[in-house]
């Protein structure tokens, strides 16, 4: 009799979880490199979603639609840091209405039994302000609510966090469909001092208009974000396709439906005849790991390595030009001092309109009074980066 009644409880749950989660469109938020929502705004609707439905929002870009479009999200998006499912949104004045609110919410939609989420909060000119003590309310709201103690083990299960944002006492829970950035793509090898990240990386590719078709020299290449972001848009790779999400790890989670959009995304990939991106460095060894990474993921078509100096590097060397020149040369802890990375910045100015006349570029400048001294004319951007202000420099070299 028990077990009749516990299947029939599962049977309940799974209803409703199909009902709820998996049928129901459900609102959505995508964290975005400040500046660049505009672009994640645009792969959000070259994925199938409504143009209406795609809004960009302070620090991201909020999309509706079903649990699919958050799957297909966290695959496809290039820019996005990560997709957050919106479960609640209430007015919460003082502790007592935040834990009854908590309590109320039917978590046992969204997390398995005995796994308690890691809980991080923010508050903005609210009257309830301790984030410590707010993540402890909620996680008692939720603890009471699936059975067991704030206390107790976070369980086994895929780890999972629970964005909580109070602003002028309405408070937005989301839980994060992604689990690790989604930067972290599962393709690079090796380490290196202070790499560009993928996401970063991909928006500065949008911005300045690349075309897979035409030639990408990356002549200070480093770790290979620029090189490895424009092999994966000119293979069509969906960038998602190596790593595990955190929604892997809820009820919802349908092995069948992940197993089919992975097929869909390698069906996708296409084989290139040539390679049209042409990474370099001074230093061989990350021109070495570069080169194992691209080997071990299948890039070969796409990316040629080539240890050498940017400055005995020139446009004319790789043929069907002109196209695009990315560059983030040193700065901060990758070089000695301010002033270095002025010199070196200029230098590398002088010889893109020396060399790489009416070739697209995007220059990150570690100062906004450098790239106003650049012999070309360009477009400026404002770049975050690591803590660091910066700015991105785009266009062409009409030197």
């Amino acid at each position: 009799m028990n077990e009749e009644k516990e299947t029939i409880r599962s049977r309940a749950l799974e209803k409703r979880i199909r009902r709820h989660v998996m049928g129901r469109t459900r609102e959505y938020f995508t964290a975005v490199p400040p500046g660049f929502e505009a672009g994640c705004r645009q792969e959000l609707i070259d994925l199938g979603l409504d143009p209406a439905g795609v809004t960009v929002e302070a620090g991201g870009v909020g999309f509706t639609g079903r649990l699919m479009d958050c799957l297909r999200a966290n695959l496809y998006l290039r820019t996005a840091t990560r997709v957050l499912m919106r479960i609640d949104d209430f007015r919460a004045t003082n502790q007592r209405r935040l834990e009854k609110k908590s309590t109320e919410i039917a978590w046992e939609l969204f997390l398995e039994p005995g796994l308690l989420p890691a809980i991080k909060v923010s508050s903005h000119r609210s009257r309830l302000y301790h984030t410590a003590a707010i993540a402890q309310t909620i996680q008692s709201g939720i603890a009471r609510r699936l059975g067991g103690s704030p206390s107790s083990s976070p369980g086994t299960g895929i780890p999972q966090t629970l964005f909580a944002r109070l602003v002028e006492d309405r408070l937005t829970l989301s839980l994060d469909s992604s689990g690790e950035p989604l930067y972290k793509r599962g393709f690079k090898m090796g380490a290196a001092r202070a790499p560009l990240r993928e996401t970063l990386a991909a928006a500065i590719l949008m911005a300045a208009g690349y075309d897979p078709s035409k030639p990408l020299v990356d002549p200070m290449c480093g770790s290979g974000s620029f090189s490895l972001e424009a092999a994966m848009q000119a293979k069509r790779m969906a960038p998602g396709v190596n790593r595990p999400f955190a929604f892997q790890g809820w009820p919802a989670y349908s092995e069948n439906q992940w197993a089919f959009l992975k097929r869909e995304a390698e069906e996708r990939v296409v084989h290139l005849d040539r390679p049209r991106i042409f990474a370099s460095d001074i230093d061989a060894g990350a021109c070495a790991r570069l080169s194992k990474t691209i080997a071990g993921n299948a890039m070969d078509d796409a990316v040629r390595v080539t240890p050498k100096n940017i400055f005995d590097c020139r446009g004319d060397q790789y043929g069907e030009g002109p196209g695009l020149v990315t560059i983030n040369p040193p700065y901060g802890i990758r070089i000695g001092s301010a002033t270095q990375a002025g010199e070196l910045f200029m230098a590398i100015g002088r010889h893109l309109g020396r060399h790489f006349k009416g070739w697209q570029v995007a220059l990150i400048a570690p100062e906004r009074k450098l790239a106003h001294q650049l012999p070309f004319a360009a477009k400026r951007l404002p770049l975050l980066h690591g803590g660091l202000k910066l700015t991105l420099v785009v266009g062409t070299i009409n030197a």
